[in-house]
C-alpha cells in the first residue's frame, strides 16, 4: 500500500490523475494480498473521482471479505456509500448468507437488489431458496416459483438439497412443493430414489415415521427399488411407528444384513415384547459370521427389560461379561429394568455392582433412580437422589429437570413447586435446548399459574432457533391461551398449518379450540370446527360445550348434541356431562333428561358427575323434592358423590327459601361421611342471614370447620361480616373484621368498604376510621394486600365526620394520612373535609354496599 500511495504521489505531483484501469489494477493488486480494509477505501476513492467501480472488483471484493468473515459489514458500508451492486456481487452476498445462516441478512440483500432492480442469476435463487427453506420462510414458496416463472433450471440435486434443508426446519409445506414440482417433471427424470430419500428423511425429521414408510408403496408403484441405506431406514422409521411387521417384511428384501438392519429388528421385537425373537436375531448374526458388539447384546437386553423379563436379561448380562463386553450402558439398561418393576432395593445393589466393576454411575443411572422413586410417590428420595449427584459432581440433564417436574403432578403443596421450580433455575438448563423439556416446562407453568416465568420462557423461545413439532406447537398455544392472548395462538396455528404445513392432530386442535373458548372467541371456534377435516370427536365437541355453557348459549348447545348424534359421532360420558351441565344450569331439565337416556344408546354409563349435574338442574329450577330424590338414589346405589352435591341443593335452599331441607342435609352428609368445605359454610352463613338468624350463622363458623377439618377462607369470612351489617349488629361485623385479620386473612374491597359504610350509618365514626387505617395502612401496621376502600365510601365518612363536628379532630387528620399513604383523592374528598357540615350536599346517591353480602 505504501509503495502504491508514494506512486499516486508522484502522479500528482506531476499533474497527473490516476485513470480508471489504474484504479482497477490497485483493487486487483489489494484483493490478492486478502487487504480488505485497503480495497474499500480504493473502491471509495474511485467512486469519489467520478469513475464507475467494475462489478468484478465489488464482487470479488466481497468474496475476499467473506474469506475474512466480514463480508456483512463491508456490504452494509458499500450500501451507504451508494456504491452499485450488481447481479454478481449481490449473489456473493446471498451466499454468504447461506454458509452463515443468516436468513435475516439475505431477505435485506433481496429487498435492496428488488428496490435497485438487479436482476437474479440462478446461483442467486440458488442462495435465497436454501436460505429461506433453512428459515422456514414461506418466502421460499414463492422464490421458487418465481425462479420457475424466469425459466432458470432448477436440478434434481438442488431440489434435493432444499429438502435436506427443509428436514431441519421440519418445513413441511415447502417440501410438498417440491415434491408436486418434481412429480410433475419439473426436474427432469421425476422422482427418483434420490429425491424420495430426502422426503422421506423430512417425513422422519417431523416425527411423522408413518408418512415415512407408507412411501415404500410409492416407490414400488413407480417402479423404483430402495437402496441399502433406504432400506435401513425405513425398517428403522416402521419401528418407530409401531409397524414391526413392515421391518420384517423390509428386512428380507436385503440380500445381506448389515448391524444396523440387525439393530432395527432387534428393536422391532422390543415393541412387540418378544424376548425370544430378539435372541433368535443375535442367533442369526453369528450364523452370518457376524460377531454381536455390545451395542447389539445391550439391545437385546433392553428387550427383556421392556418385557420385564429381568431373569433373562441377568443371563444375558453374565454372558457379556464372559465376552468382556459390559460397558455402562449395559449396567444402565438392567438399572431401568429393576426400576421399571420398582425394585429400588435390586437398583441400588445393582450401582454397588457397578462401582465394584469401575463403572461409576452417570446421569443416566440416576435418572433411573430418580424416575422410581418419582412413580411410587417417594419425594424425599428422589431429593436424596438429586444430592447425591451434587455430591459426585454429576450434572443434572433435561432428564433430570423432567422428572422433577413431572413429579409435580403428585405435589400437593405450593413447598414442593417451588423446590422444584428452584432446581430448575439452578441446573441452568436451557429448556429451548429440547423440546420434551420444553414441553414439560409450559406444562409446569401452566398447572401451577406460574404466569411470569411462562411469558418469559415464551419470549425466550422466540428468540430461540428451536423448530416446534406437532406436539410443541399444541403446548405453545395452550401457553398462550392462559396468558390470555389469543393473537399469539392464531400466529403459531397459522404457522404450524400455512407457513409450515404441518398436520395438526386431535389433541392439538383440542388446544386451539380451548384457547378460542376460554378467551371469549366462542363463534371464530365453531368456525375452526366447521372447516376442519378432522373427524370431529367427543373430546372436540366437549371443548364446543364449555364455551356455549360460558355464554348461556343453552340451545346452540343442544343443536351442536342433535348435529353430532345426526353424524354418529361416539360420545363417552365426560363429553355427555358436558352436554348435561349446559342444559341443568338453566334448569332446562326436559333436554337434561333427553340427554341421560340416549346416553345408554351410547355405552354411557351416567356416573356420580351425571347425578351431580342433574341435581343441580332440579336446584336451578327450584324443585328440590326432586333433587333430594336423586341425592337419596345416589346414596342408595353407593355411587361417589362428594360435597359438591350437598352444595348445590343447599345453595337452592337459599334462593328456593326452602328452610325445611337444610338440617336433613347437614345430617345426610355427616351420615354418610361428607365432609363439608368452605363452599358449604359460605352457603349457610349466607342461607341464615337471610332468615335472620345471625346465632346460627356464628354457630356454623365455628363447628363446620372443625368437622371438615378445613380453614374458613376470606370469602366466608367477608360473608359473615355481611351478614352481620345486614342483620343490623355493626359491631359483630366489626369483630370478624378484627378476628379475620388476626387469622391473617384479610377481606376484599367490596367487604371492607361495606363495614365502612355500616359504621357511619350505624354512627360509629370512630370504629369507622379505625378500619380504614387498618385497611389501608394509614398507621404504620401493614396495609391489606389488594385491598382499597372505594372514594364514595371515604367520603361519606368524612362528611360524617365533619357533620358532627370532627373536622379538626378525626377528618383533617385522616385525610392528611390518605395523603401520606399515596392513597389517590379526588376533588370530592377535599372538599368533604373542607366543607362546612350542614351545607355540605354529600356525595353523589350514597348508598351502603353492604346488599353485596346479602
Amino acid at each position: 500500500p505504501r509503495t502504491a500511495a508514494e506512486f499516486e504521489a508522484l502522479m500528482r505531483k506531476d499533474r497527473l490523475k490516476l485513470s480508471p484501469r489504474g484504479h482497477s489494477l490497485i483493487i486487483k493488486g489489494f484483493l490478492k494480498n486478502g487487504l480488505v480494509e485497503e480495497v474499500y477505501q480504493r473502491i471509495i476513492a474511485m467512486t469519489k473521482s467520478g469513475h464507475i467501480v467494475p462489478a468484478f472488483a465489488v464482487a470479488q471484493f466481497l468474496r475476499v471479505a467473506a474469506e475474512n468473515g466480514k463480508a456483512a459489514p463491508m456490504y452494509e458500508q458499500l450500501l451507504e456509500e451508494g456504491i452499485t451492486l450488481g447481479t454478481e456481487a449481490i449473489t456473493v452476498i446471498l451466499e454468504e448468507c447461506v454458509k452463515s445462516h443468516d436468513a435475516k441478512l439475505a431477505r435485506k440483500v433481496e429487498q435492496h437488489a428488488r428496490t435497485a432492480r438487479v436482476p437474479f442469476n440462478m446461483h442467486a435463487y440458488d442462495a435465497m431458496l436454501k436460505a429461506y427453506a433453512e428459515d422456514c420462510d414461506v418466502r421460499a414458496l414463492e422464490i421458487f416459483k418465481e425462479m420457475q416463472t424466469e425459466g432458470h433450471p432448477i436440478s434434481e440435486g438442488l431440489c434435493v438439497g432444499l429438502l435436506a434443508r427443509c428436514a431441519e426446519g421440519k418445513f413441511l409445506s415447502f417440501a410438498e412443493e417440491i415434491i408436486r414440482f418434481v412429480r410433475a417433471g419439473g426436474a427432469g427424470a421425476g422422482m427418483t430414489i434420490a429425491v424420495y430419500s430426502g422426503l422421506m428423511k423430512v417425513y422422519a425429521y417431523s416425527g411423522m415415521y408413518g408418512k415415512a414408510c407408507d412411501l415404500y408403496d410409492q416407490i414400488r408403484a413407480d417402479g423404483l427399488e430402495p437402496d441399502q441405506m433406504m432400506y435401513g431406514c425405513l425398517m428403522k422409521f416402521s419401528v418407530e411407528c409401531g409397524r414391526t411387521a413392515l421391518s420384517l417384511e423390509l428386512s428380507e428384501k436385503l440380500s445381506v444384513l448389515d448391524i444396523q438392519n440387525y439393530m432395527s429388528l432387534i428393536k422391532a421385537a422390543g415393541r412387540d415384547r418378544d424376548v425370544d425373537r430378539a435372541f433368535g436375531i443375535i442367533q442369526r448374526l453369528r450364523e452370518n459370521n457376524v460377531k454381536p458388539d455390545a451395542i447389539a447384546f445391550n439391545c437385546v437386553l433392553d428387550v427383556c427389560v421392556k418385557a420385564g423379563d429381568i431373569h433373562r436379561g441377568r443371563q444375558l448380562v453374565k454372558e457379556m461379561k464372559e465376552l468382556g463386553l459390559l460397558d455402562i450402558i449395559t449396567y444402565n439398561t438392567l438399572l431401568k429394568g429393576y426400576c421399571n418393576k420398582n425394585d429400588i432395593k435390586g437398583a441400588k445393589d445393582l450401582l454397588s455392582e457397578m462401582s465394584a466393576a469401575n463403572f461409576e454411575p452417570n446421569d443416566v443411572s440416576y435418572n433411573c433412580i430418580l424416575n422410581a422413586a418419582v412413580n411410587s410417590g417417594n419425594f424425599e428420595d428422589a431429593w436424596d437422589t438429586i444430592a447425591k449427584m451434587e455430591e459426585m459432581n454429576v450434572k443434572p440433564d433435561h432428564y433430570t429437570v423432567s422428572i422433577m417436574l413431572k413429579a409435580l403432578k403428585r405435589a400437593k403443596g405450593t413447598k414442593d413447586v417451588h423446590r422444584c421450580l428452584s432446581f430448575l433455575d439452578r441446573s441452568s438448563i436451557d429448556p429451548c435446548s429440547d423440546e420434551i423439556l420444553m414441553n414439560t416446562v409450559l406444562e409446569t407453568y401452566i398447572r401451577h399459574k406460574e404466569y411470569r416465568r411462562l411469558e418469559s420462557l415464551l419470549n425466550k423461545f422466540e428468540q430461540s432457533s428451536l423448530r416446534p413439532s406437532v406436539p410443541t406447537y399444541g403446548s405453545i398455544i395452550k401457553a398462550y391461551a392462559n396468558l390470555k392472548r389469543p393473537e399469539r395462538c392464531w400466529h403459531y396455528w397459522n404457522e404450524m398449518q400455512g407457513q409450515r404445513g404441518l398436520e395438526p392432530n386431535d389433541i392439538v386442535f383440542g388446544c386451539m379450540l380451548d384457547a378460542l373458548v376460554c378467551n371469549n372467541q366462542v363463534d371464530e371456534a365453531v368456525k375452526l370446527f366447521e372447516s376442519s377435516s378432522l373427524k370431529p370427536n367427543a373430546v372436540l365437541c366437549s371443548i364446543l360445550v364449555k364455551g356455549f355453557t360460558t355464554t348461556g348459549q343453552t340451545q346452540r348447545a343442544m343443536a351442536l348434541w342433535h348435529e353430532m348424534r345426526g353424524k354418529g359421532v361416539r360420545m363417552n360420558t365426560a363429553a355427555c356431562n358436558a352436554f348435561v351441565d349446559a342444559q341443568a344450569r338453566n334448569g332446562n331439565m326436559d333436554e337434561v333428561l333427553l340427554i341421560v337416556e340416549a346416553m345408554a344408546e351410547d355405552g354411557c354409563r351416567p356416573d356420580g358427575i351425571t347425578h351431580s349435574t342433574i341435581v343441580k338442574g332440579y336446584a336451578v329450577k327450584g324443585d328440590l323434592d326432586k333433587a333430594m330424590d336423586v341425592l337419596r338414589s345416589m346414596q342408595d346405589s353407593g355411587m361417589h358423590h362428594d360435597a359438591i352435591v350437598y352444595n348445590t341443593i343447599l345453595d337452592g335452599c337459599t334462593k328456593h327459601k326452602r328452610t325445611d331441607l337444610v338440617d336433613p342435609i347437614l345430617d345426610s352428609m355427616e351420615e354418610h361421611r361428607i365432609s363439608p368445605t368452605n363452599f358449604t359454610l359460605g352457603i349457610l352463613v349466607k342461607f341464615y342471614s337471610r332468615q335472620k338468624q345471625l346465632d346460627k350463622a356464628f354457630a356454623c363458623m365455628k363447628t363446620l370447620p372443625k368437622r371438615g377439618n378445613f380453614i374458613p377462607n376470606c370469602q366466608v369470612w367477608s360473608c359473615l361480616m355481611g351478614a352481620c351489617l345486614m342483620n343490623g349488629s355493626p359491631a359483630k361485623a366489626l369483630q370478624v373484621f378484627r378476628d379475620m385479620r388476626a387469622t391473617g386473612q384479610s377481606a376484599d374491597t367490596r367487604a371492607c368498604t361495606s363495614l365502612v359504610s355500616g359504621l357511619v350509618r350505624m354512627g360509629q365514626l370512630k370504629d369507622a376510621v379505625q378500619v380504614v387505617d387498618d385497611v389501608l395502612g394509614l398507621t404504620g401496621k401493614g396495609k391489606c394486600h389488594g385491598v382499597n376502600i372505594d372514594q364514595d365510601c371515604l367520603e361519606s365518612l368524612l362528611v360524617a365526620l365533619v357533620q358532627k363536628g370532627l373536622r379538626e379532630d378525626m377528618a383533617a387528620p385522616l385525610l392528611e394520612r390518605l395523603r401520606a399513604a399515596n392513597v389517590p383523592l379526588s376533588g370530592r374528598l377535599m372538599a368533604a373535609t373542607l366543607a362546612d357540615g350542614p351545607d355540605y350536599a354529600g356525595p353523589p346517591n350514597p348508598r351502603s354496599k353492604s346488599h353485596y353480602y346479602a
